[in-house]
């Protein structure tokens, strides 16, 4: 589990951190996990980063099945597409969960279908006390003091995590960022 943090992460975007939330199993299903925040269509995903330029950028297509499972196809690569669940936290806010090859990866997601944000949720970036309370609750676990990973055990605990993203808790959060942007139809 613990290599999902440091392979290449969906959506076609390397990020070399440790901190992310995991899990084995999926915390977002087809009754927790139906939020729809993105339209279909042509979208353009680029990092938010000083470092990154128009060439980092990478256009894909969005699907949308009847339970709410997204499909993000890269328009590079046909063969490697991303499934994501979206949970509504609050307004315009939600809790994102994408499948990896050995388990499922967390990120924290705001806007809606013109410009939508995905940050990855990193479990060193929480506040203390949140993080110390989820732990003590069972919410989330860790095998180190490092926070190296974080395993979500519940929805309850992807839910606080995200909602201390949301009101501005986390910290350093801008190097994990996406932007998504519709591309124009002619």
């Amino acid at each position: 589990m613990r290599s999902l943090c440091f392979k290449t992460i969906t959506l076609g975007v390397a990020f070399a951190l440790a901190g992310c939330l995991v899990s084995e199993e999926p915390v977002l299903d087809e009754r927790t996990g139906k939020a729809r925040p993105l339209g279909v269509g042509a979208y353009e995903m680029c990092p938010v980063s000083n470092d990154a330029d128009e060439d980092d950028c990478e256009q894909f297509t969005i699907s949308v099945d009847a339970t709410g499972l997204y499909r993000f196809q890269s328009d590079d690569e046909e063969d490697d597409a991303s499934y994501l669940r979206f949970r509504r936290i609050a307004r315009d806010a939600y809790a994102v969960q994408t499948g990896e090859d050995d388990g499922y990866m967390y990120y924290f997601g705001r806007g809606d279908a013109d410009h939508f944000e995905l940050l990855m949720m990193l479990c060193a970036s929480l506040s203390e006390k949140t993080r110390d309370r989820l732990i003590d609750n069972g919410d989330l676990s860790s095998d180190d003091d490092d926070f190296e990973t974080c395993a979500v055990n519940t929805l309850a605990g992807l839910r606080v995590a995200a909602l201390d993203y949301h009101r501005g808790r986390a910290s350093d959060v801008d190097e994990t960022a996406l932007v998504f942007t519709p591309i124009a139809t002619p």
